[in-house]
């Protein structure tokens, strides 16, 4: 019985991980081609047929990609609080759209220990851009986890 419990958990964190990289894949474009929310979610929906998450995790998604672009001037101005000598359009796409995320994360999915947040922005960095990058990604959320009173 303790199996098919462990299988359920595996299957839960890797439709999440599968749906926050098609979220971050989606959102990606907007720094780059300042396409519409309408634009957004049809190439989040392209790559959904790609990978057919279940029907939950999808809408899920397209709440995601919703929220953070109605939201992104919100979150880019976290960004720049917080990144240090670092205005938020000299950060790059992958990072910002890490940190949109993560910020997502932080402020509406309470149900997510902030630890699997922080460490969800950092590999979804690691996985787009490099080790370096996921460090500076890290040192911003933490910041931004700390100062929500998330993070002690």
């Amino acid at each position: 019985m303790k199996r098919r419990k462990t299988n359920k958990m595996n299957d839960v964190v890797f439709q999440k991980r599968l749906m926050r990289k098609i979220v971050f894949e989606s959102l990606f474009q907007i720094d780059i081609n300042d396409n519409t929310l309408d634009e957004i979610l049809f190439t989040l929906e392209k790559l959904n047929e790609q990978v057919n998450l279940q029907k939950e995790y999808y809408e899920e998604a397209k709440k995601y990609v919703s929220e953070i672009y109605g939201k992104k001037s919100f979150y880019d101005s976290l960004i720049n609080k917080y990144s240090q000598g670092w205005p938020v359009d000299r950060i790059g796409n992958v990072e910002k759209t890490a940190m949109r995320i993560c910020i997502y994360e932080l402020l509406n999915k309470k149900d997510i220990p902030v630890k699997v947040i922080l460490n969800e922005a950092v590999e979804l960095t690691k996985t787009y851009s490099s080790q370096k990058s996921a460090s500076f990604v890290n040192g911003i959320v933490n910041k931004i986890a700390r100062s929500q009173t998330l993070l002690t």
